[in-house]
């Protein structure tokens, strides 16, 4: 009897979890379908998220570019810190090639992004591109 509560009591906990899953986090990345539940377009015609961040679609609605204001809160990030954000909007083992040039093995694509920096050399914003 102790293994069938302990069983249901794992299962009842797995369960909980899973319809907590947040599937915000696996939206709007680079080649995606846009999800505009987690977007507002702005006068421009941009599509934005909350943290000020620009998607900008295709004709079938998928991300082609993101452009990502780091400094909108006034201070500019690391390096280190701009590369997180761009694998999460990219894929988690995005890796640096050569100039603006990075690639993803999983999603077996290239993205550029471009930087602009403050002059300590931190990151003030980024647009990120597919291609090759």
């Amino acid at each position: 009897m102790k293994k069938v509560l302990i069983i249901y009591t794992a299962f009842i906990a797995l369960f909980t979890l899973s319809a907590c899953h947040d599937d915000s986090m696996n939206a709007n990345k680079m080649g995606t379908k846009i999800e505009k539940k987690y977007l507002e377009k702005n006068d421009s015609g941009f599509w934005e998220d909350d943290s000020g961040a620009r998607f900008t679609t295709n004709g079938n609605g998928k991300i082609i570019a993101i452009k990502i204001p780091f400094s909108a809160g006034g201070k500019a990030i690391s390096h280190k810190g701009a590369l997180a954000s761009y694998k999460e909007h990219t894929a988690n083992d995005l890796a640096y090639r050569s100039g603006n040039t990075y690639y993803s093995k999983k999603e077996k694509q290239y993205y550029h992004i471009e930087e602009s920096t403050d002059s300590s050399g931190d990151v003030t914003s980024a647009t990120i591109y597919l291609g090759k």
